[in-house]
């Protein structure tokens, strides 16, 4: 077969199996075939994407007790604080960018992003000195969202948390 030919082959199936247009055995056996049982040297590649990809993956939730302590136990300016939240959930969209194929981690950026979020519009509220009317409102707004996007992207566990948020913001309403 020609060289060139069989490089294009070559190509083509690892592009199948990076891409999981069919199953890594199948690929593996036609790379077995096509390459006459030579080993490439590529074989690191994925696991350094994995290994990125897992290191993202314990990073991210550790971004909500960080914020906790940057907020609540320093004395960092008002304007670091909303900048180091704002890095945090870009960092987290990024998260859910790398994570978007993938069905298992891709929740943790989306919990993660979900939080930072209401602790952002919490504490923006708390600066303007409003009362807690206006809490109430931005959570349930927030809430709501929360249902909406749960329900179309069917995730079950967003919907669960906007609906009990809803019904403790009712019980709390009821208390006033």
């Amino acid at each position: 077969m020609n060289k060139l030919r069989k490089e294009t082959i070559i190509h083509e199936i690892k592009y199948w199996k990076e891409s999981r247009l069919l199953p890594e055995n199948y690929c593996d056996y036609l790379l077995a075939l096509y390459t006459e049982g030579e080993k490439s040297s590529e074989k690191s590649k994925p696991y350094n994407k994995n290994l990125f990809k897992l290191f993202l993956a314990f990073l991210i939730p550790m971004f909500i007790p960080i914020t906790f302590l940057v907020i609540y136990f320093t004395e960092l300016s008002i304007d670091l604080q909303m900048v180091l939240m704002i890095f945090f959930i870009f960092l987290s969209f990024f998260g859910y960018y790398i994570f978007r194929k993938e069905h298992f981690f891709v929740h943790i950026p989306i919990i993660v992003i979900v939080l930072l979020v209401l602790l952002l519009s919490l504490k923006l509220v708390e600066l303007m000195d409003y009362q807690s009317t206006i809490t109430l409102i931005v959570v349930g707004v927030q809430t709501l969202i929360w249902f909406v996007i749960g329900y179309i992207k069917k995730w079950y566990y967003l919907t669960i948390i906007s609906i009990l948020s809803i019904a403790l913001m009712i019980g709390v309403i009821i208390l006033m």
